[in-house]
């Protein structure tokens, strides 16, 4: 049976319904030098200051990709260096668009998302990152659940990021959660954990740290 697709922005803000109203930059393989004294609130402050035995995550940012189960694997993201967070998130949705590596694929794994350019960071305010969908590239209906898992458990494996809205339209989008069920708020990662091929997979580390800036 031919599986039914329609367009990413369509799909959500019709089959999914819209919320209520409320209230891609491309990666680059250049290295640039931050300076310290110009990121704010200790950003940047040395894993010392963690205290000995705190449990750690995986280290740095990740993408998350679909095996062959149609569950979610994590993966470092490819190097990149960012003066700020919203950087980070650009650099990360910028990934996720050009899909997996190809040691990635050739491994088995895959992405439920359109190309690159599907979605744009508007701001990241109070750990949220608020996105707006900007393309009317196709998605197959029977994806979406794991093509928005994808976005929200890479974004919330930044530290400082925490929950992720998405708007279209200048609207807030009601998106399903791996349930199934519409969220009525932001999303979290604990709303896609039961499909990560790893649900043991331990919490991030909340310190945002130089290398999460500058992965190498």
């Amino acid at each position: 049976m031919r599986t039914a697709r329609t367009s990413w922005a369509a799909l959500l803000a019709g089959l999914l319904l819209a919320g209520t109203p409320a209230c891609g930059v491309p990666s680059s393989d250049e290295v640039q030098t931050v300076d310290p004294a110009e990121v704010p609130y200790h950003l940047l402050d040395d894993a010392a200051a963690v205290e000995p035995g705190a449990a750690h995550g995986a280290a740095g940012p990740r993408l998350y990709w679909v095996n062959g189960e149609d569950r979610l694997v994590s993966r470092p993201t490819a190097s990149f260096c960012s003066e700020t967070v919203d950087g980070v998130a650009e650099k990360i949705l910028s990934q996720l668009g050009g899909g997996p590596s190809q040691v990635d694929l050739a491994s088995g794994l895959g992405t439920a998302l359109p190309p690159e350019g599907w979605l744009e960071l508007v701001e990241i305010s109070d750990r949220t990152a608020h996105l707006r969908i900007s393309t009317d590239d196709t998605i197959a209906t029977n994806r979406v659940v794991l093509a928005t898992a994808q976005t929200v458990l890479s974004l919330t494996s930044i530290p400082g990021v925490d929950r992720v809205k998405m708007e279209y339209d200048a609207e807030p989008l009601q998106v399903p959660k791996s349930s199934g069920e519409l969220a009525d708020g932001p999303l979290r990662h604990a709303d896609y954990r039961s499909l990560l091929a790893d649900p043991a997979e331990p919490p991030k580390d909340e310190l945002l740290r130089r290398r999460d800036l500058c992965p190498s």
